[in-house]
C-alpha cells in the first residue's frame, strides 16, 4: 500500500507543475503546510496564481520537468533533433564512401548492361572470320563458347566492376 502523499506533493499533482514550483509559490505566499491542509482548495488556487508561467512553460520545454510533464513543444524539439543526428550520421557514411548515391548506382549498372549487351551482339561480326570455312559442329561450337566465356568473364571479373563502380558511381 505505500506511503501517504505529502500536501506539497497532491497540490504539484492537482496543478501539474513540479513540488519546487509548488513550495516557490507557497513560500512566496508565506503560506505553510498546516495552512495548506487545512484548506486545501485555497492552497491550489494560490499556488495556480503565484507561478510563474513563463518559467514554468519555459522549463517544460526545455525538459526539465517545471510544468510536472512534457509538452509538444518538447517532444518535438526532440524529433527534430534525432532527425538532424541521422541526417549528420547518413552525411558522415557518405563521405566514408560507406554509401553511394542510388541514382549513380542505378546509372552504372545500366551503363554495364548496355555494355554486355553491345559485346554480346557485337560477337557475331568478331567471330565471322574465324568461322568461315568452318564445318564441324564441335569446332564452331567450341569458337563461339570460347569468345562467350571470355566476354562474360570480363563482365564478372569483381575487381573490373568495382573499378567501374567507383569511377562511374562515385566520380
Amino acid at each position: 500500500m505505500g506511503r501517504p502523499r505529502g500536501i506539497i506533493r497532491r497540490i504539484a499533482d492537482e496543478t501539474s507543475l513540479d513540488q519546487a514550483t509548488v513550495r516557490r509559490s507557497l513560500a512566496m505566499a508565506d503560506i505553510t503546510e498546516q495552512d495548506c491542509e487545512a484548506d486545501f482548495a485555497r492552497a491550489v488556487e494560490i499556488v495556480k496564481g503565484s507561478a510563474d508561467n513563463d518559467r514554468v512553460i519555459g522549463h517544460a520545454a526545455s525538459g526539465r520537468g517545471e510544468g510536472g510533464t512534457s509538452s509538444e513543444y518538447a517532444a518535438a524539439k526532440a524529433e527534430a533533433e534525432r532527425y538532424r543526428a541521422e541526417k549528420m550520421r547518413l552525411q558522415n557514411e557518405r563521405l566514408r564512401g560507406s554509401l553511394i548515391d542510388r541514382a549513380s548506382v542505378t546509372e552504372t549498372y545500366t551503363r554495364i548492361l548496355g555494355d554486355l549487351r553491345t559485346t554480346l551482339l557485337a560477337m557475331g561480326g568478331k567471330l565471322a572470320p574465324q568461322l568461315i570455312g568452318q564445318t564441324d559442329v564441335r569446332v564452331i561450337a567450341k569458337i563461339v563458347d570460347t569468345e562467350m566465356r571470355d566476354t562474360l568473364t570480363v563482365f564478372a571479373d569483381e575487381q573490373k566492376f568495382a573499378e567501374a563502380l567507383d569511377d562511374e558511381a562515385l566520380g
